[in-house]
């Protein structure tokens, strides 16, 4: 994966962003996601085109952690994001991370969890 103090050094960025940016998913896109096809790198840039920021970060999240699902909570104050790790034995009952929180919204918290679970691992 990616060093550890890039993933940290992006984890700052991330949480100390007041709003979503290009510069930003698109760098963590490419430090976590891996190696993608082409139709997954434009579908990612469209995303962002069209500010579609809650939609850019899932699919990197689809790239970065695949098999995790997603719990958000974006309304009124700050996104709220739980990560849930695929279960070994398929179960659907998994341990879920610990909240992520962004007052710029559920996309920044996604990437502040995403990011966070990369460096843990």
């Amino acid at each position: 994966m990616t060093d550890p103090a890039r993933l940290n050094s992006l984890l700052e960025r991330a949480a100390d962003a007041t709003a979503p940016e290009r510069s930003l998913f698109a760098e963590v896109f490419f430090a976590c996601a891996g190696k993608q096809g082409p139709d997954i790198k434009a579908h990612f840039a469209m995303r962002m085109d069209e500010q579609a920021w809650t939609e850019a970060a899932l699919i990197l999240t689809a790239c970065a952690l695949p098999g995790w699902r997603v719990q958000t909570s974006n309304g009124r104050g700050p996104g709220e994001v739980i990560l849930l790790a695929p279960n070994a034995d398929g179960s659907p009952d998994s341990v879920p991370s610990e909240p992520a929180h962004h007052a710029g919204g559920a996309a920044l918290a996604m990437l502040v969890a995403v990011l966070r679970e990369l460096s843990s691992q």
